[in-house]
Protein backbone atom coordinates (compact mmCIF):
# COMPACT_ATOMS: atom_id res chain seq x y z
CA UNK A 1 0.00 0.00 0.00
CA UNK A 2 1.23 3.45 -0.93
CA UNK A 3 0.23 6.73 0.71
CA UNK A 4 -0.82 9.60 -1.54
CA UNK A 5 -2.55 12.93 -1.16
CA UNK A 6 -6.04 13.35 -2.60
CA UNK A 7 -7.51 16.51 -4.13
CA UNK A 8 -8.34 17.82 -0.64
CA UNK A 9 -4.83 17.31 0.75
CA UNK A 10 -5.76 14.23 2.81
CA UNK A 11 -3.34 11.29 2.84
CA UNK A 12 -4.83 7.95 1.79
CA UNK A 13 -3.40 4.51 1.30
CA UNK A 14 -4.01 2.90 -2.04
CA UNK A 15 -3.37 -0.48 -3.59
CA UNK A 16 -0.06 -1.12 -5.27
CA UNK A 17 -0.14 -0.40 -8.99
CA UNK A 18 2.57 -2.02 -11.10
CA UNK A 19 5.23 0.58 -11.82
CA UNK A 20 6.50 0.67 -15.44
CA UNK A 21 10.09 -0.50 -15.85
CA UNK A 22 11.10 2.88 -17.34
CA UNK A 23 10.43 4.72 -14.07
CA UNK A 24 10.94 1.99 -11.48
CA UNK A 25 14.34 3.42 -10.55
CA UNK A 26 12.74 6.81 -9.81
CA UNK A 27 9.93 5.36 -7.69
CA UNK A 28 12.46 3.30 -5.72
CA UNK A 29 14.67 6.36 -5.16
CA UNK A 30 12.19 9.16 -4.44
CA UNK A 31 8.76 7.54 -3.98
CA UNK A 32 5.47 7.58 -5.84
CA UNK A 33 4.42 11.17 -5.06
CA UNK A 34 7.68 12.78 -6.19
CA UNK A 35 7.84 10.60 -9.31
CA UNK A 36 4.25 11.44 -10.15
CA UNK A 37 4.91 15.14 -9.71
CA UNK A 38 8.05 14.94 -11.87
CA UNK A 39 6.27 13.06 -14.66
CA UNK A 40 3.27 15.41 -14.51
CA UNK A 41 5.56 18.38 -15.08
CA UNK A 42 8.15 16.98 -17.50
CA UNK A 43 6.56 13.86 -19.05
CA UNK A 44 7.11 13.56 -22.80
CA UNK A 45 10.20 15.78 -22.86
CA UNK A 46 13.85 14.97 -23.42
CA UNK A 47 16.13 16.29 -20.70
CA UNK A 48 19.90 16.33 -20.30
CA UNK A 49 21.13 14.43 -17.25
CA UNK A 50 24.56 15.42 -15.90
CA UNK A 51 27.03 12.79 -14.71
CA UNK A 52 27.00 14.30 -11.22
CA UNK A 53 23.89 15.90 -9.83
CA UNK A 54 25.46 18.01 -7.09
CA UNK A 55 25.02 21.75 -7.79
CA UNK A 56 23.74 21.01 -11.30
CA UNK A 57 20.96 22.77 -13.15
CA UNK A 58 19.07 19.47 -13.08
CA UNK A 59 19.15 19.53 -9.26
CA UNK A 60 18.02 23.16 -9.20
CA UNK A 61 15.08 22.50 -11.52
CA UNK A 62 13.88 19.05 -10.38
CA UNK A 63 15.28 18.73 -6.87
CA UNK A 64 18.32 16.98 -5.43
CA UNK A 65 16.72 13.54 -4.98
CA UNK A 66 15.35 13.27 -8.51
CA UNK A 67 18.56 14.66 -10.01
CA UNK A 68 20.64 12.12 -8.06
CA UNK A 69 18.44 9.22 -9.19
CA UNK A 70 18.56 10.39 -12.81
CA UNK A 71 22.36 10.86 -12.66
CA UNK A 72 22.86 7.38 -11.22
CA UNK A 73 20.79 5.80 -13.98
CA UNK A 74 21.33 8.05 -17.03
CA UNK A 75 24.23 10.36 -16.12
CA UNK A 76 25.97 11.98 -19.08
CA UNK A 77 23.15 11.40 -21.56
CA UNK A 78 19.66 12.45 -22.52
CA UNK A 79 16.62 10.94 -20.83
CA UNK A 80 13.25 10.82 -22.55
CA UNK A 81 10.84 11.24 -19.65
CA UNK A 82 7.96 8.81 -20.25
CA UNK A 83 4.34 9.90 -20.00
CA UNK A 84 3.42 6.71 -18.09
CA UNK A 85 -0.25 7.36 -18.87
CA UNK A 86 -1.52 3.93 -17.85
CA UNK A 87 0.29 4.03 -14.51
CA UNK A 88 -0.81 7.58 -13.77
CA UNK A 89 -4.41 6.83 -14.81
CA UNK A 90 -4.56 3.82 -12.49
CA UNK A 91 -3.08 5.81 -9.61
CA UNK A 92 -5.57 8.62 -10.10
CA UNK A 93 -8.46 6.15 -10.49
CA UNK A 94 -7.53 4.33 -7.29
CA UNK A 95 -7.48 7.72 -5.51
CA UNK A 96 -11.12 8.18 -6.48
CA UNK A 97 -10.71 10.75 -9.26
CA UNK A 98 -13.44 10.85 -11.90
CA UNK A 99 -12.73 9.74 -15.47
CA UNK A 100 -13.11 13.34 -16.67
CA UNK A 101 -10.66 14.64 -14.07
CA UNK A 102 -8.16 11.92 -14.99
CA UNK A 103 -8.51 12.81 -18.68
CA UNK A 104 -7.87 16.45 -17.92
CA UNK A 105 -4.81 15.65 -15.82
CA UNK A 106 -3.39 13.27 -18.45
CA UNK A 107 -4.16 15.55 -21.38
CA UNK A 108 -6.27 13.03 -23.26
CA UNK A 109 -9.94 12.30 -23.89
CA UNK A 110 -12.31 10.67 -21.43
CA UNK A 111 -12.76 7.73 -23.82
CA UNK A 112 -8.98 7.18 -23.79
CA UNK A 113 -9.09 6.96 -19.99
CA UNK A 114 -11.97 4.47 -20.19
CA UNK A 115 -9.87 2.33 -22.55
CA UNK A 116 -6.87 2.54 -20.22
CA UNK A 117 -8.80 1.70 -17.06
CA UNK A 118 -11.06 -0.97 -18.49
CA UNK A 119 -9.28 -2.19 -21.60
CA UNK A 120 -5.60 -2.95 -21.93
CA UNK A 121 -4.96 -2.74 -18.20
CA UNK A 122 -7.70 -5.16 -17.18
CA UNK A 123 -5.04 -7.58 -15.90
CA UNK A 124 -3.84 -5.03 -13.37
CA UNK A 125 -6.11 -5.26 -10.36
CA UNK A 126 -6.79 -2.07 -8.47
CA UNK A 127 -9.25 -1.70 -5.68
CA UNK A 128 -10.70 1.70 -6.27
CA UNK A 129 -11.57 3.58 -3.18
CA UNK A 130 -14.86 5.39 -3.13
CA UNK A 131 -14.49 9.01 -4.08
CA UNK A 132 -13.12 10.68 -0.99
CA UNK A 133 -15.45 13.17 0.58
CA UNK A 134 -14.30 16.58 1.68
CA UNK A 135 -14.21 16.16 5.46
CA UNK A 136 -15.49 19.71 5.87
CA UNK A 137 -18.85 18.74 4.33
CA UNK A 138 -21.59 16.63 5.84
CA UNK A 139 -22.48 13.30 4.25
CA UNK A 140 -26.23 13.26 3.55
CA UNK A 141 -26.82 9.70 2.32
CA UNK A 142 -26.12 6.54 4.30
Amino acid sequence: MVGVLDQFGNRHTMPDVKVPDQIKFLVNAVGVESTLSFIDSVGGRRIWVPTTSKNSRCAQVYGDDIAAALSDEYGGSHYDVPLAREWRALLFYSQGMTMSDIASRLGCSRSAVVRIIGGRTRKIITHRKLVQQDKRQMFFFC
